[in-house]
């Protein structure tokens, strides 16, 4: 039983963290866009950014980091 308790503590305390860490970046990159569009409604004259959703923006950095492409 005393094995189990920091296991099971420990097993907990990476799922947390993992779900977390994805929660940060995507929290990061929302403020960035939002940053992004703002600069660009100060500016009407200036190229606005294409908006992308989080998730295609992890779709282009995967297929940037697959080897061979």
């Amino acid at each position: 039983m005393q094995g189990i308790v920091p296991g099971a503590c420990l097993a907990i305390f990476f799922l947390v963290s993992g779900c977390s860490s994805e929660m940060v970046k995507r929290s990061a990159y929302g403020s960035m866009r939002n940053k992004a569009l703002m600069d660009c409604q100060q500016h009407p004259g200036s190229a606005c950014p294409e908006q992308k959703s989080y998730d295609e923006y992890q779709r282009s950095l995967n297929k940037q980091r697959e080897p061979g492409k």
